[in-house]
């Protein structure tokens, strides 16, 4: 049976994403613009070759992949393409000997989507969409919530296809007797839990998110933990990583670890990655910050192409941190797309390794190591950090 009790465990299986193929993009009428695709396609599954190779070769860590249909053209669902599973880290998570999943259909999933990309800059943020149309104006409801009736039905659709990647590996799951849990909470997943043995700790999307009411609900779903909610805003691997105990490299300060991680050093990375993208700022206001591709801005076109067909597949790479998205190996190991002196020296200190494994086009699909890998399975017994 597989199992995840502490995510610096001795890693065993996992998932490695996955993007389509060059050929996938022959719809694509320009050439130029054509040719930046196949290219972003082979040389980010160039990436998760050489990713695999390093899990296999220097840890003995056997990889499972996504599998496409074949016929991809099944992937084009009311006038858009399905996202490719490149981040698995995205929709679910081992805890325990328990799979957690995200249930379909997802009204917490499509409203938080759809109300982040489409919320006025001057709305509250609402977790569900009976507190919108209990709190907003009659006039502001009735239109949104029309729109957002037919955004639930593609998400569903979506979302069933993006699941559809992974059936073979649900299947391998349950064949070793775990159990496959079916969730409407879509924050349990590898992108916002952190399983350190008897504590689960849950990072909020949003600094509008209520903490007390999350609280609530994750004791319910998970009674044999110590679970506690720290107050980020996004996707939490993105913001902190719990490297080994006793030491967390993150992003800013948060005033929750001294409550969270009691006595723990915090290692800060205020503008690491930051800086890196500051050579290419100005080339980026052309998409509002979401993406990069090398020279994308010489080519006509290109932005068009990317808001038209996949505009949905993107997030705000903008704000994004990769230097603290690491994937844990072992105790002694850990795996990242960059290098960064902090993280070496932090990790120096504590006897760890540093390896890289670049991950090239990161900054247009929005995923570090950490999000395009998935861990199923570790060697360990569930023990008390904090």
């Amino acid at each position: 049976m597989y199992s995840v009790h502490q995510h610096w465990d001795p890693l065993k299986k996992c998932i490695v994403g996955k993007t389509y193929p060059p050929e996938f993009y022959s719809f694509i009428e320009d050439p130029k613009t054509r040719n930046i695709f196949e290219k972003l396609s082979e040389e980010t599954e160039e990436d998760y070759q050489n990713l695999i190779s390093l899990l296999k070769n220097k840890f003995n860590v056997d990889t499972f992949r996504p599998e496409f249909p074949s016929d991809l053209n099944e992937l084009f669902i009311d006038g858009k393409w399905v996202q490719p599973p490149t981040a698995p880290r995205d929709y679910f998570l081992m805890i325990g000997e328990n799979f957690w999943v995200p249930e379909i259909p997802n009204s917490s999933h499509a409203w938080n989507l759809f109300y982040k990309n489409k919320k006025h800059i001057d709305w509250p943020w609402f977790d569900r969409e009976v507190d919108f149309i209990n709190s907003m104006s009659k006039s502001l409801v009735d239109p949104f919530i029309e729109e957002f009736k037919k955004f639930q039905i593609f998400d569903q659709k979506h979302l069933d296809a993006k699941l559809n990647f992974y059936t073979h590996i649900f299947d391998d799951i349950k064949n070793q007797g775990n159990e496959i849990v079916y969730t409407d909470l879509d924050f349990v997943n590898g992108c916002f839990v952190s399983r350190l043995g008897e504590n689960l700790i849950f990072a909020t999307q949003t600094y509008y998110d209520n903490k007390a009411e999350i609280l609530e609900k994750v004791n319910d779903r998970f009674p044999e933990y110590s679970n506690k909610v720290v107050k980020l805003e996004g996707h939490g691997d993105s913001v902190y990583c719990p490297v080994t105990p006793g030491l967390i490299i993150s992003l800013s300060e948060v005033d929750t670890y001294k409550e969270t991680f009691p006595d723990w050093e915090v290692v800060y990375l205020p503008d690491s990655e930051f800086e890196n993208t500051k050579k290419f700022e100005a080339s980026m206001r052309k998409n509002k910050g979401r993406w990069f591709l090398p020279n994308f801005e010489k080519v006509p076109g290109l932005v068009e192409t990317v808001d038209y067909y996949f505009n949905d597949w993107l997030g705000q790479v903008s704000e994004t941190v990769f230097d603290l998205n690491i994937l844990v190996v072992d105790p002694k190991n850990i795996i990242v797309s960059s290098y960064n002196d902090q993280v070496a020296d932090a990790c120096n200190r504590y006897g760890i390794e540093m390896h890289v494994s670049p991950f090239r086009h990161r900054y247009f699909w929005d995923a570090g190591i950490h999000c395009v890998t998935n861990d199923l399975n570790r060697v360990g017994k569930k023990q008390k950090f904090l």
